[in-house]
């Protein structure tokens, strides 16, 4: 029924829309990834010296709605911005809230597992005694938790590639779900 709906709005119009491509797309991604690197050391620092559960919520809340702020708001990350790309709904205009949250769901439900993970080792007693990033992993048997978590994630981008490579319209998975294109300006 999907395809029935986008062959509707197919008119002379749409069938100049350029879509965004892999490449682009993976740049998009690395450039939102350096400017989220930059709280790496702060979430570092903050399980080996600080301990703040301030500072963890605060991180954990930025990683969380950076992608969907920014692609509700403007309509893409920073990282979309500068390779020209944009988020648009199946009328190629502004997606809605609600589509923006279902196609990031993925990376919410995972930025609110890794937060679960982190307040149940900030709670453990052998937190505040741990001063490296090893020993922060060994905590609570976290580490067990988190690769497997690690694992599935993979398997999610791993489908989503495949889903953006295997189609006309360089649509992944998440852009399905939450019935949105990317396009090139």
């Amino acid at each position: 029924m999907e395809n029935s709906q986008q062959q509707d709005l197919l008119t002379d119009e749409v069938l100049y829309v350029r879509y965004g491509t892999f490449w682009p797309r993976f740049w998009a991604i690395f450039l939102d990834g350096l400017i989220l690197a930059i709280l790496a050391p702060i979430t570092i620092y903050n399980r080996t010296e600080w301990k703040s559960f301030t500072l963890l919520f605060i991180v954990s809340f930025i990683q969380i709605v950076y992608k969907p702020f920014f692609e509700y708001k403007y309509g893409a990350t920073p990282g979309k911005m500068a390779l020209g790309l944009t988020v648009v709904n199946y009328e190629f205009g502004q997606a809605s809230l609600e589509q923006i949250i279902i196609r990031n769901i993925f990376q919410i439900l995972s930025g609110v597992i890794v937060l679960g993970l982190s307040i149940y080792t900030f709670n453990q007693p052998d937190f505040y005694f741990a001063s490296t990033s090893i020993e922060y992993s060994r905590i609570g048997y976290t580490a067990i938790a988190t690769f497997i978590w690690q694992i599935l994630m993979f398997a999610i981008v791993l489908t989503d590639f495949i889903f953006l490579v295997s189609s006309d319209d360089s649509r992944c998975l998440h852009d399905r779900m939450g019935k949105t294109f990317v396009i090139k300006d």
